[in-house]
């Protein structure tokens, strides 16, 4: 038997019930054994990212972060606990080690042929994690829309794990010199917003694009 223990909001979604022991190999089917116990859990889990909420998943002292997600297909240690934890998802440098509903909710379909799909985990990366919760529904019907599901849900986690560009700092942007263009504090720099001015006013200029052709003259 695996112990499974669940903190926080879903501890309470599950009745107060904080420990599980279950008969299982993988924390993806005690994922799957807790949805099938629980009517409406993974519907809840999905729509929890709407909501501002991650998962932080532990198996042992160990916190599985997106990048070893798959490893929640593989059997793990009567000797370790099997935690899920919600979280507030936030900008921080943590976030990588969160998971969000839909994620989970798609790997526990991914619960066949030994570690055949494994490798479904780790492919395509594309797709979005609202494109997760959309995939929810389809994969009850197929184990193979599952494995998909889990790979597209995953592309999504990467795309929300690169950081946007920093906003231009003014002091910074009067440091800068612009060889091309003259005028007062010009800026080149990605992310920078787009001013729109009303009225006669002498400013700079925020260059969205530039070029430089060279000819030769015979």
């Amino acid at each position: 038997m695996k112990v499974v223990k669940v903190y926080g909001a879903l501890k309470k979604k599950l009745g107060g019930q904080g420990t599980f022991e279950l008969d299982v190999n993988t924390p993806a089917e005690a994922i799957k054994a807790l949805t099938a116990n629980f009517k409406g859990l993974a519907k809840w889990m999905v729509e929890s990212e709407q909501h501002g909420v991650a998962y932080k998943v532990q198996l042992g002292t160990e916190v599985v972060g997106e990048d070893q997600i798959d490893t929640l297909l593989y059997p793990w240690s009567e000797r370790e606990v099997f935690s899920i934890t919600p979280v507030m998802s936030g900008a921080g440098r943590g976030w990588g080690q969160v998971l969000l509903g839909a994620a989970l909710i798609g790997l526990s379909f991914v619960t066949f042929g030994g570690t055949a799909f494994a490798g479904v985990s780790l492919g395509s990366t594309f797709g979005s994690g609202a494109a997760g919760a959309g995939l929810y529904g389809a994969a009850w019907g197929s184990k193979a829309l599952g494995a998909i599901g889990l790979s597209m849900m995953i592309g999504g986690i990467s795309q929300m794990l690169s950081p946007p560009p920093p906003d231009l700092d003014i002091k910074q942007a009067n440091k800068l010199q612009n060889y091309s263009f003259s005028g007062v504090t010009n800026t080149s720099q990605v992310g920078t917003a787009i001013p729109i001015a009303y009225g006669r006013l002498f400013v700079g200029s925020s260059v969205i694009s530039s070029g430089l052709d060279v000819d030769e003259v015979v």
